[in-house]
């Protein structure tokens, strides 16, 4: 693979986050991919462009600085140019150019992977607040957009905002640990040189920022020296933050007891880190809020126990390894608690590597992004929504399909369709079962229309585990969804507008997809089972022709369900176009705000035009329905013109979005208590009527047909 890697810092900046993006980037790197990461120039003495370890990492100049984040202004063609060079790419968030790379990457068919190392925290003046609420929007974006997301652990993720609304697409994945074995000697030099023979040392290192809650160590400093006055704190890491002036907060609790702390500065070197976390009784994470801090996995693999705050994502080290204590956060007194208790029954909690390391293993831990991001790839090239293969992909399947050996499991499996007999009584069709599985994923459906056509054209296909099925024009894969919940079928979907097949896509319906043009389908005669066309035919120019393109594609005996427009529709449905036609207008064509039902459409049908075209292709037509008549006024108003753009542009919250998104109805409570619910239910009052009509009605909203091919 060739995989580009997007973060604001890297090497030689050394943070957790920075550590884990080396070490997945450098590893990958060794297994034979080619990485690249793009990041910024934090320090003038740096090279754009350099090699390290196998890894090529670009640098773009900063304009300046804002808080945490670094101003580039040549990032976007920076990254567009990289991106369009890879196969996938990863962007370790939080990253304020994050929606960019995402845009990019839809724009240019690259699927993403968003690895999150943390929820942004910021001080509580009101410029990092609003720093912070930004952050959370622009990282919100990134992860609506990317393919995929990894977590450092679920407990993490659960708990974050962010993050537990994309579940879906979430993989946790522990981070990569790699630390050098300490040399037990020259830690006890060290502690003698530094005149601390004699203490208890109790550790703590990382940022001196406020959601480390250093503060809470500090406070709880003469609880822990009122039960062991020979404790003594040991401090390594970085005291002058630029975005976090916290240290100076700290300053007047650091001078009350400053004997009794020492303060190393950065330690950059990593043996000499080990010999730290080595001389320690005790490591500390007093954190207010973190993801999951490697200096607790790595103090362990130094045989010192640790004490952390009990907060989702700190918490998950001690718990998977049992060795150290759980403190509640926010709490000194408790603390100190915790932290004499341990130092008491330290030998209970010693660590040992070999412990540590089944659970931290840095092998593991590439594996799973490598397999992560091979999957992505594979996702991004069997639906190939660019113009490069997308017909080759779809033949391609339905080659592999045709040419797979003849087992006795295939021959099973193909039975039940070759012996269809032609125009035999189905017994095939949706059972209650089906039917109930059916109601419960149509459950968010707003459009009454849509909702009966669905059921009534599944109803005609006849479904049976085993065959190929091509929805031709399908869109954003509603219908794959649902086929693929029905029956274990090879599913293929077509459809000329790219961007609805990339939502597909993102859906992850079980089928092969690609842009292909409808009147020159890109397969073999006689290649599918069945073939369902909904609301397709008025889109094509040349619906004749398009029909005998799936005439010619349909096995003999094989169905097709379709469904159109009625050309009389009733006038509540659409008002404004009914209006315009009545005075002898033309009815609004193009899409826009008002978007009608004559939008992108070249005709509307009557039954007996559509019989003449579906017969004049060779079929022999089994069923034809009129369907709706009774319409909530202004529905198609309501459903396409308002909330169609509303969940496309992902506007709204999560709980409205699950009882909207007609791929989501499995999702939705229920409750009258959300508006979107409510107002469904007195969609479904006025379509209600439609299941009692007298016979006489001329007007209608869809005509739903079944035709086969003959033998």
């Amino acid at each position: 693979m060739n995989i580009l890697v997007v973060l604001t810092y890297y090497y030689p900046h050394w943070t957790g986050l920075t550590v884990h993006a080396v070490r997945v980037a450098e590893h990958l790197a060794e297994r034979g991919h080619r990485v690249t990461v793009l990041t910024t120039r934090h320090s003038p003495e740096l090279a754009r462009d350099e090699m390290i370890n196998g890894v090529r990492v670009v640098r773009l100049w900063p304009l300046t600085r804002f808080s945490r984040g670094m101003i580039t202004p040549a990032f976007p063609w920076a990254a567009a140019q990289l991106i369009a060079e890879h196969d996938v790419v990863q962007i370790h968030t939080p990253l304020p150019e994050a929606p960019i790379v995402a845009a990019l990457c839809r724009l240019l068919g690259r699927p993403l992977l968003m690895t999150h190392h943390g929820d942004v925290v910021m001080p509580d003046s009101l410029t990092e607040q609003l720093v912070e609420r930004a952050a959370f929007h622009i990282l919100r974006a990134a992860a609506s957009a990317a393919d995929g997301i990894t977590s450092y652990s679920e407990d993490y993720a659960r708990h974050s905002k962010l993050l537990w609304p994309f579940r879906d697409k979430l993989t946790c994945i522990y981070p990569p640990v790699e630390f050098p074995e300490p040399d037990a000697a020259a830690a006890a030099a060290w502690k003698r040189d530094l005149g601390l023979d004699g203490k208890r040392l109790i550790g703590f290192a990382g940022r001196w920022v406020s959601e480390k809650g250093f503060d809470d160590l500090l406070r709880a400093l003469p609880f822990i020296r009122a039960e062991l006055p020979e404790a003594h704190l040991v401090f390594a890491g970085e005291r002058n933050v630029v975005y976090d002036d916290f240290y100076h907060v700290c300053q007047p609790l650091i001078e009350a007891q400053q004997e009794h702390i020492t303060f190393l500065g950065l330690i950059r070197d990593r043996r000499r880190l080990a010999n730290f976390y080595a001389m320690l009784d005790l490591f500390v994470l007093p954190s207010h809020t973190d993801m999951m801090a490697l200096t607790q996995v790595e103090a362990m693999l130094c045989g010192t126990p640790v004490v952390a705050t009990d907060i989702p994502g700190a918490r998950v080290v001690v718990r998977e390894t049992g060795f150290g204590r759980l403190a509640p956060p926010y709490n000194p007194p408790e603390l100190a608690r915790t932290i004499v208790e341990t130092l008491r029954d330290r030998e209970r909690y010693l660590p040992t590597p070999a412990g540590v390391r089944r659970i931290f293993n840095t092998r593991q831990t590439i594996d799973a992004y490598e397999q992560l991001l091979e999957r992505l790839v594979r996702t991004r090239s069997r639906t190939n929504l660019y113009a490069r293969a997308s017909r080759r992909l779809v033949r391609s399947t339905l080659h592999i399909i045709a040419a797979a050996p003849v087992t006795a499991t295939t021959t099973a499996m193909l039975a039940p369709a070759l012996s269809h007999p032609t125009g035999a009584p189905s017994h095939a069709a949706l059972s209650a079962d089906d039917r109930a599985m059916l109601e419960h994923l149509l459950q968010n459906e707003a459009d009454m229309a849509y909702r009966r056509r669905a059921i009534t054209l599944l109803e005609y296909l006849e479904l049976r585990d085993g065959e190929t099925v091509l929805d031709c024009g399908c869109g954003m894969g509603v219908y794959l969804m649902f086929m693929g919940r029905l029956r274990r079928l090879n599913l293929v979907g077509v459809d000329g507008d790219i961007a609805r097949l990339r939502w597909a896509e993102r859906e992850h319906v079980p089928a092969s997809l690609a842009g292909v043009d409808i009147h020159r389908l890109p397969f073999a005669d006689n290649s599918f089972d069945k073939v369902l066309m909904s609301e397709v035919l008025e889109h094509l120019a040349d619906d004749r022709g398009a029909l005998r393109e799936v005439f010619r594609i349909l096995k003999p005996g094989g169905i097709l369900a379709l469904s159109v427009p009625h050309a009389n529709y009733p006038f509540w449905w659409d008002p404004i176009n009914k209006t315009i036609e009545a005075l002898g207008g033309r009815p609004i064509r193009s899409p826009g705000p008002i978007t009608g039902l004559w939008s992108n459409h070249w005709r509307l049908y009557r039954p007996e035009t559509l019989r003449d075209v579906v017969s004049g292709a060779g079929f022999s037509i089994e069923a034809l329905e009129e369907q709706t008549h009774y319409a909530f006024p202004f529905i198609h108003f309501i459903v396409y013109s308002i909330g169609k753009p509303l969940i496309e542009k992902n506007l709204l919250p999560r709980r409205f979005r699950d009882s909207a998104d007609r791929f989501r109805g499995e999702r939705n409570s229920g409750s009258l208590l959300n508006p979107i619910n409510l107002g469904v239910r007195l969609f479904r009052l006025v379509d209600a009527r439609n299941d009692h009509l007298r016979g006489d009605e001329k007007t209608f909203v869809s005509i739903v047909l079944k035709a086969r091919k003959p033998c």
